[in-house]
């Protein structure tokens, strides 16, 4: 594979086990309520070990100097150094958010050597967890030189954060949703809900065209019966939570100028037996049950979905379920219980059912979401499998492709390099583990993602990410990694 091939040339070449030294030299040196784990070193060749001294005691490493422009390892003296902090919750109270950025600084480091540049030198700090640790780790990390922040995670983590790097001007690639924050030189580089809800709408959009030109298209006489296939009216069957807000927000603002709208909305809370309720709310339970009872009593019986006199139908075409995990696996069965046909009524989703345990689901078969292209996700899960033996974490990529972007942001300053806030806006943008993205100048994040289809046992692309931004007339190399 490239990239295991780049790493062995950069451990042959004597460079990557002075760069990994220098890694865990820092991470010894971080300070952080919970042990951080080290840098990744290549089985073939272990680290070298402090050899016992006269006397049976082991020598300890003395510290790194912090020189004028920051931290200098002993073996890169003299060089024009570019110091990327990195600050993550390694000391979080929560297991999970701990197994997060251990996986994210996994990624970070494999960015590193596939950069193949030995100006770089990553600065691992502990937020802990809160923005109080995020603001100190920021503080600590521009004390040892770093010109570029990457991190954190949180949102109110970000905003303490930033403080110190707009003090020392310099630029924060977060990996938070929160919009707020954004702005400032501080970019986000996650994923954000509304970009999903953009990226589906246009998707039906366009759908929507290519069926109107489909029926225009017949002959008057023509015999042979069409179904209408376009979707003109939407649900939304939503968590009562902030990212469900921010779902039916980008719904009501994005919806009008493409001729779509809503007809109902049902909120659930956070345990699962709440959603009962809702789901037969947004399934019309009562009505259709009252339009069976007439139906009977008119005469009709068998199945009243296949008799042209059963007088109801749902006032939607497709329904949106902005959720994850155990929690959609519980939620979706409800509505064909309900009477909602996943064959008849369209399921969407958003960049949260990019996830294989949603294979296993029936109720989701059908199902259109947004998510990154597979080509390019799927070379970065592959590379990080092999080094690592175990699958990365869900924002893994955002710390690797942080960290990518970072050598081709530099620009000589007066004290020495430094990223160059313009090309971090680049309008080209930059090619990731998580396809193309570039951001804006209000730090917001602008992804080309694709839509897949959920069939059993797979994933199914079935409208490919744009190859470019709409507004660049032609691709080029240039800003790409």
């Amino acid at each position: 594979m490239k990239f295991l091939q780049v790493w062995t040339d950069f451990y042959r070449g004597g460079r990557g086990a002075l760069v990994l030294l220098v890694g865990a030299l820092v991470l010894a040196a971080c300070q952080s309520s919970a042990p951080m784990p080290g840098p990744y070193i290549p089985p073939t060749r272990p680290a070298p070990q402090p050899q016992p001294q006269p006397g049976g005691q082991t020598p300890t490493p003395a510290p790194e100097p912090i020189g004028p422009g920051g931290l200098v390892p002993p073996h890169m003296e003299g060089r024009n150094l570019v110091r990327i902090g990195l600050l993550l919750p390694f000391g979080a109270q929560s297991a999970a958010l701990r197994d997060e950025a251990r996986s994210m600084l996994n990624a970070a480091q494999m960015a590193l050597f596939e950069a193949n540049d030995p100006r770089l030198v990553l600065i691992p700090k502990d937020t802990g967890g809160t923005a109080e640790g995020a603001q100190s780790a920021a503080s600590a990390a521009i004390k040892d030189g770093a010109v570029v922040i990457l991190g954190p995670v949180l949102g109110r983590a970000v905003s303490a954060a930033a403080g110190p790097a707009a003090r020392a001007r310099i630029p924060m690639i977060a990996f938070s949703t929160d919009r707020s924050v954004a702005g400032n030189g501080v970019y986000l580089l996650s994923f954000l809900p509304e970009a999903d809800i953009e990226r589906m709408l246009a998707f039906i959009a366009k759908r929507n065209q290519q069926a109107f030109e489909s029926l225009s298209a017949l002959r008057p006489d023509a015999t042979q019966p069409v179904k209408d296939t376009t979707i003109r009216a939407l649900a939304l069957l939503r968590p009562d939570n902030p990212y469900g807000d921010r779902i039916e927000e980008a719904l009501f603002s994005q919806t009008a100028n493409l001729g779509l709208f809503i007809t109902d909305i049902a909120r659930y809370g956070r345990d699962s037996q709440t959603m009962s309720a809702p789901a037969r709310q947004i399934a019309h339970v009562e009505e259709r049950n009252k339009a069976v009872k007439a139906w009977e009593e008119a005469g009709g019986f068998g199945d009243p979905g296949l008799d042209p006199e059963f007088a109801f139908s749902l006032p939607y075409q497709a329904i949106f379920i902005p959720e994850s995990g155990v929690r959609l696996r519980s939620l979706a069965p409800l509505l064909p219980i309900y009477g909602v046909d996943p064959k008849i009524t369209q399921f969407i989703g958003t960049s949260l059912w990019n996830d294989e345990e949603l294979l296993r689901e029936p109720a989701l078969f059908g199902g259109w979401f947004p998510a990154p292209n597979a080509k390019d996700r799927g070379a970065f899960v592959q590379d990080y499998e092999a080094l690592f033996s175990e699958k990365p974490g869900r924002l893994a990529s955002l710390a690797h492709d942080g960290l990518s972007l970072i050598p081709q942001s530099l620009t000589g300053g007066r004290d020495g390099l430094e990223v160059d806030f313009g090309k971090i806006e680049s309008p080209l943008g930059y090619l990731g583990a998580d396809g193309l993205f570039r951001f804006g100048k209000d730090g917001q994040v602008e992804r080309l993602l694709s839509v897949y289809e959920i069939r059993p046992g797979r994933f199914k692309e079935i409208d490919p990410a744009p190859a470019q931004f709409l507004d660049e007339d032609e691709t080029t190399d240039q800003g790409a990694f």
